[in-house]
């Protein structure tokens, strides 16, 4: 308080006391008032300037003079103190005024001036009289008062507190405008406020944390008096007990040990303790998120963890990490949580409650700036802080717990939201916070106090300030009945904590790293104190506040509210809508090749990179799908950890993100293949070409989104995104083919297994096959080229195969060694395999003695007879060649009768025909063009005109670029089925991604060394 404001003051009170017939009484009033504001030395040199002031005033001075001098004081005081405080001035008035007991018309006329000029209104005035006056509480006898004593007054307006041994009477009055408790006491007790002498009648500020005590009664708590006032303005009462809670972490070590907890509604109660004391472990216990090994958390007897469903939406939490969408504004994030919690109020509605809470907040004026990360901030810590607590607080949960919220806070930040969870208490609301280093003022606003010691021990539970005064008393020091500064009126939280971890000093003189009392021995000290009488069990269920929209609706709120995250986030956007078009013409221009020493200008049929553009399509859809997607529940990890408190649906959330996902992956995808097919002249194939595209980023968004759900670190999910890429690049058939892979993995007559996993394989193959066999200009010939190929693979290769080994079995069937015996044998059931296969084509009852085939059977008679069998097939084959070859050269004929058709022909044929594509899903690079494997003949060209051949009903693997796959019986086009696959992958990483079973799997193999280290801790 500056010295003009103090001597303002002090005139101020010189003029009322001029007034006063009761000399001496008004002196010794302002010296009590100075007393509690300034040292001793001060008060003297105030006291003089008093009197100096108090006898320039001539007891004829006249009414019109003092009323002269008061306006100036008053505006001076109203400049510079809080209305709390001219609120004190005018009690202190009122005091001085009634000094002699009496109240005359001129002392009433000036008080009523100066509450005027201090905007009180007069209401308070007559209760502040009423208040300084009543030696009774008869004389007391408003709603505003509460009366404590060991006797009952009987019928009365005020609220009576009963309290054993208290004679007289103690008088609490609440002034509501200012929300401030005075406290004066009418008997013979010593009572000491805070450690300092009560006098008779001598009026006190109860603040928050206070403690009434003296040696013949139970002490009287700040907490206790205002539940008083408060409880009967509850909308519904909530009792919280946790009876005797145990927590084992998953490595065996103990994390909490027999705590036992008793709230009900009103209270602020604090979570204190050093670090690895089990603070957070405890609050997580108790809001629900952890099961404890032992115990029982009880709400209103109903138990949280048996019976989750009664207390659904009761439960509020606030964790030590802002839970806000970064790229949202302000107002947005209260409104989507709104939007969110409350299914049942209207739009306008949710509109009001979103600004009221604002401004409750007192975020108003930021309500459309976006939050920003804690790197790039655009709103403050403190506000940051307001609104994670805002959040919680819109929906009004009857329990809330909040974890560290003033960490990392200015010390004004701090006093402004502890303010805040006060206010919450006293509205009704139970309210558990984890403090870590509170100051004075808000070590006070607790209610109750919990204080863990290392290793979960339980070893305080009751009054803040009786909190120092019990550890003073366990180690014995002086003054240990003192829980605050008699002259300050602060407490040390911090002193409670040096008591508990004083270290032991070592013969050198040094503390030493041993503690002068264990955790388990202050625990045993702890429960030698008295149990506190428990809080009488609230029966009723707890009423929910929530109104949980339906699954479809939270669906659609996630979607709209993830959209609009996202459209915040101009880089982003750009980057993610840039990226598509920017990689297609980097790609396509790059692969644009023509040899200028032949061809004039650029085609398509010429270009020998088509094969590796549809490859580097893939692999870009698969990266920009995983990119996209890696971070997307990772940096919502915190946020649904509250929203699971809230029971909204994973199902929905996810279907929100797989949606946009899908959306935005739609959008790249087209933009590329729209961009880069322009380029290199791929016509007719946008449709196919972009469903194949699109179809792999959004098996790529459900693997990004899984291993974003599995992995807590963004470095992490990056890390694996080449580990993931690489195997589609590997195991695809283009980097290395199929032929070429290690023999363990690699199979003649079809796709290895592991190939089969891959979304490229599947994705490339859809590609090339489409491309080439439904262009407009193959799709005209497809048919006979079919034909021809078969006949081709037959005449040439699989036949002359036949008969080499007819041969080998007519030079050899007449040896005797084993070897060459088993050799025939082997020749002898492959030929009759193949030869049974052909029958189906030419009629079975061409080859009578196909069953003739065999070691014992086979002489050179049968040979004769197989040898002109192989020689009709292959004549067959021939003239079925022949017949489809004369067909197309008919169909070209008619398609280049003419010189413009034959242009036309040409154009048509370099524009859709690509050379080196042909060249690939024909295989006619292939060295081995048939192998033989398993007692059978496979081919290997002209892969693109096979036919499935498969081995059971369920049989649908096949070899690199066949164009029909077989399955349940259909055939189905390699297109439509490859896309059924690669979607089956993504309904597959959808239930994996549902059930979490990736983030289980982790989770599970990272809790294996931490047991075995955990075990051998607490073997040891």
């Amino acid at each position: 308080m500056s010295d003009p404001l103090l001597k303002a003051i002090i005139q101020l009170y010189a003029i009322v006391a001029k007034e006063n017939k009761a000399a001496g009484r008004e002196k010794e009033l302002i010296e009590l008032f100075l007393d509690q504001h300034l040292n001793r030395k001060s008060v003297v040199g105030y006291l003089s300037q008093y009197k100096s002031f108090s006898q320039s005033l001539s007891q004829e001075s006249s009414d019109h003079e003092k009323k002269r001098l008061l306006q100036p004081l008053c505006d001076q005081i109203n400049a510079q103190l809080t209305q709390k405080q001219k609120t004190i001035i005018i009690l202190e008035l009122v005091s001085i005024i009634l000094a002699d007991q009496q109240v005359s018309e001129k002392e009433d006329e000036l008080l009523n001036i100066i509450a005027q000029a201090f905007r009180i209104p007069a209401d308070s005035v007559d209760k502040l009289r009423m208040y300084v006056a009543g030696q009774d509480p008869s004389e007391l006898d408003i709603e505003d008062v509460v009366i404590i004593s060991d006797q009952d007054p009987g019928r009365r307006s005020f609220k009576f507190m009963a309290k054993e041994g208290v004679k007289g009477f103690v008088a609490v009055l609440w002034l509501q405008e200012i929300d401030t408790y005075f406290l004066k006491y009418q008997g013979d007790l010593d009572l000491h406020l805070n450690g300092v002498y009560l006098g008779q009648g001598t009026i006190r500020v109860l603040g928050s944390g206070s403690t009434v005590k003296s040696d013949k009664i139970e002490a009287i708590y700040h907490a206790d008096v205002v539940a008083r006032f408060t409880h009967g303005s509850y909308e519904e009462r909530i009792t919280f007990e946790a009876e005797n809670i145990h927590f084992k972490f998953k490595n065996g070590k103990l994390g909490l040990r027999g705590i036992n907890l008793n709230e009900e509604s009103g209270h602020l109660v604090g979570i204190m303790g050093s670090s690895g004391s089990g603070k957070s472990t405890l609050l997580h216990v108790l809001n629900g998120s952890d099961k404890p090994s032992e115990g029982k958390v009880l709400i209103n007897g109903i138990d949280i963890y048996q019976q989750p469903g009664k207390i659904e939406g009761v439960i509020g939490f606030v964790p030590q990490d802002d839970l806000l969408i970064e790229d949202l504004t302000v107002y947005q994030n209260l409104y989507y949580t709104a939007r969110l919690c409350f299914k049942h109020l209207s739009e306008p509605v949710i509109d009001q409650l979103v600004l009221k809470t604002l401004k409750d907040l007192g975020l108003t004026e930021t309500r459309d700036l976006k939050v920003g990360s804690v790197m790039q901030k655009t709103i403050s810590g403190g506000q940051r802080k307001r609104l994670s607590i805002g959040l919680e607080l819109l929906r009004q949960p009857a329990v809330l717990f909040v974890d560290e919220p003033t960490s990392g806070l200015s010390s004004r930040d701090s006093e402004n939201i502890m303010d805040l969870l006060k206010e919450l208490s006293l509205k009704g609301k139970l309210v558990f916070v984890v403090i870590h280093q509170p100051s004075s003022d808000i070590f006070k606003l607790f209610d109750r106090l919990v204080i863990l010691d290392v290793g979960g021990y339980q070893i305080y539970y009751g009054n803040p300030i009786d909190a120092v005064t019990y550890f003073k008393k366990e180690i014995q020091m002086i003054e240990s009945d003192q829980g605050e500064c008699i002259e300050c009126g602060n407490v040390n939280p911090e002193q409670i904590f040096n008591i508990i971890e004083t270290r032991i000093i070592d013969e050198y003189g040094n503390l030493s790293d041993e503690r002068k009392i264990s955790p388990d021995q202050w625990h045993k000290a702890f429960e030698n104190i008295p149990e506190r009488q428990k809080v009488a069990e609230e029966e009723s269920t707890p009423k929910s506040t929530l109104y949980i929209p339906g699954k479809i609706r939270q669906t659609l709120l996630f979607m709209q509210r993830d959209l609009q995250a996202k459209l915040h986030n101009r880089q982003y956007l750009v980057i993610n809508l840039l990226e598509a078009p920017l990689l297609a013409t980097l790609l396509a221009v790059t692969v644009r090749y023509f040899n200028p020493d032949i061809e004039e200008a650029y085609s398509f049929g010429k270009n020998v990179n088509i094969p590796a553009y549809f490859f580097m399509s893939v692999i870009v859809a698969l990266f920009m799908g995983l990119t996209v997607s890696a971070e997307e529940i990772l940096k919502d990890r915190k946020i649904l950890k509250r929203e699971a408190l809230l029971h909204l649906s994973w199902g929905s959330y996810l279907l929100s993100k797989i949606s946009l996902l899908f959306v935005l992956s739609a959008v790249q995808t087209l933009s590329f293949v729209i961009i880069g097919n322009a380029i290199l002249e791929i016509d007719d194939m946008l449709l196919s070409h972009w469903i194949i595209l699109f179809s792999t980023s959004c098996t790529a968004n459900l693997v990004g989104l899984n291993i974003s759900s599995a992995f807590d670190s963004a470095v992490t999910v990056y890390i694996l995104i080449p580990l993931l890429l690489i195997p589609q690049l590997t195991l695809s058939g283009v980097v290395v083919k199929f032929d070429h892979l290690n023999p363990s993995f690699s199979d003649v007559d079809r796709v290895p297994l592991l190939g089969d996993l891959t979304t490229s394989r599947w994705a490339f193959e859809a590609a090339m096959v489409t491309q080439f066999k439904d262009n407009p200009f193959e799709k005209r010939f497809y048919t006979y080229d079919r034909v021809m190929a078969h006949a081709d693979f037959k005449k040439t290769y699989f036949i002359p195969t036949l008969q080499s080994k007819l041969e080998y079995c007519l030079n050899n069937f007449k040896k005797q060694d084993e070897e060459a015996k088993e050799t025939l044998k082997k020749n002898l059931s492959l030929i009759a395999r193949e030869l049974t296969n052909e029958l189906t084509i030419v009629g079975k009852d061409k080859f009578p003695e196909i069953d003739q085939l065999t070691l014992s059977g086979f002489d050179s008679s049968v040979y004769q007879s197989a040898s002109h069998f192989v020689e009709s097939l292959k004549k067959f084959y021939i003239r079925r060649y022949n017949v489809a070859d004369k067909a197309k050269d008919q169909l070209i004929i008619s398609m280049t009768d003419s010189v413009e058709k034959m242009e036309q022909f040409k154009k048509m044929k370099a524009g859709y025909y690509n050379e080196t594509l042909a060249e690939l899903v024909k295989n006619q690079n292939e060295i081995h063009r048939i192998v033989e494997k398993n007692g059978s003949l496979h081919q290997k060209i002209f892969p693109i005109y096979m036919k499935p051949n498969p081995n059971y009903y369920l049989d649908f693997r096949t070899q690199f670029y066949v164009p029909q796959k077989y399955f349940l019986g259909l055939h189905i086009d390699t297109l439509y089925f490859n896309l059924g696959i690669i979607w089956l992958m993504s309904l597959t990483l959808f239930v994996l991604l549902y059930f979490e079973v990736l983030r289980k799997v982790v989770h599970m193999l990272g809790d294996i060394p931490q047991y075995f280290v955990g075990k051998e801790k607490v073997e040891s």
